[in-house]
């Protein structure tokens, strides 16, 4: 036997960390109020944590909660509670396999809710028909164990663009730099935002429009002489604006307009034309936390 075989032989291990859960919970609620239906559709991941060792070292699987009956419990507790914001309902599930569960020493939610706005009709919201709000998402984490529960929540793809008021120069200059400074550009992002809330707010649907409007506002009026300032400004007011959030996350991806040439073809860009590109990009995070 080789001397490597021989150590693969004696070498021992332990299971240092184990979590088991379902992911890809998809639901669909209709609220049927006398005047009007709410249409919610949620995606939900569940992960647990707890005394599971043995199902993974000995094949024991009597302490085991089945993913199959996480799912169950998904549709079962949105028939008996409200799902009018989705971090209230993470809250009832994290906390139910707590509850109900003494081997689950921590649960972890993870919700995403396809968002859909009710069609305007004759100046008016129709009660029973909705429209997609594509590709962006809503989302909301709820991490919960015997001690503590927290809240995050976010808005992912949040795609916003505007035509002029951004610059960027005055950036390091080297051997490898091509890039040409920039005193009128587009700025265009899929802005990426998760927030942890202090203490929950009152109403969780107010607190994420609050914060959805300000990182707009922010966007549209902030003369931005960087993406790095402009996230900054975005994360400092959504912090003035909702004293409940403790720290908030924003990732901003450029995606980049490119000016077109159009001189071999005789023609000149008066800034007009540009072709977007994908890959590759920019990419800028920032965290801002209260002092």
């Amino acid at each position: 036997m080789s001397s490597l075989a021989a150590k693969r032989g004696t070498m021992s291990s332990i299971l240092s960390h184990n979590a088991y859960g379902k992911s890809g919970v998809r639901l669909t609620k209709v609220t049927r109020h006398p005047d009007r239906h709410d249409f919610k559709e949620i995606t939900v991941n569940i992960q647990l944590e707890g005394d599971f060792a043995e199902s993974y070292t000995d094949g024991d699987n009597s302490r085991v909660v089945a993913t199959d009956s996480m799912r169950n419990t998904v549709y079962v507790l949105a028939s008996e509670h409200p799902v009018e914001d989705i971090e209230s309902f993470g809250l009832v599930l994290a906390k139910h396999f707590l509850d109900k569960y003494e081997q689950v020493s921590s649960s972890a939610v993870h919700i995403s809710e396809s968002l859909w706005h009710r069609i305007n009709v004759g100046g008016k919201a129709h009660p029973h028909s909705f429209v997609s709000a594509g590709n962006e998402k809503r989302t909301a984490t709820v991490y919960a164990d015997r001690d503590l529960v927290e809240v995050e929540s976010g808005i992912e793809n949040l795609v916003v663009a505007k035509t002029t008021d951004s610059k960027f120069s005055g950036f390091v200059r080297d051997e490898f730099t091509t890039l040409a400074d920039a005193d009128d550009r587009i700025f265009a992002t899929a802005m990426e935002i998760t927030w942890i809330y202090l203490s929950p707010p009152a109403d969780f649907n107010k607190a994420y429009d609050l914060i959805r409007q300000t990182a707009l506002k922010v966007f549209a009026t902030h003369m931005s002489l960087a993406v790095q300032q402009t996230l900054n400004e975005i994360g400092e007011a959504v912090l003035k604006a909702v004293p409940e959030v403790a720290e908030i996350t924003i990732a901003m991806p450029n995606q980049h307009r490119l000016t077109f040439n159009l001189e071999p073809l005789g023609k000149k860009n008066k800034n007009e034309i540009f072709y977007p590109v994908d890959e590759p990009f920019g990419l800028i995070t920032g965290t801002l936390k209260r002092t």
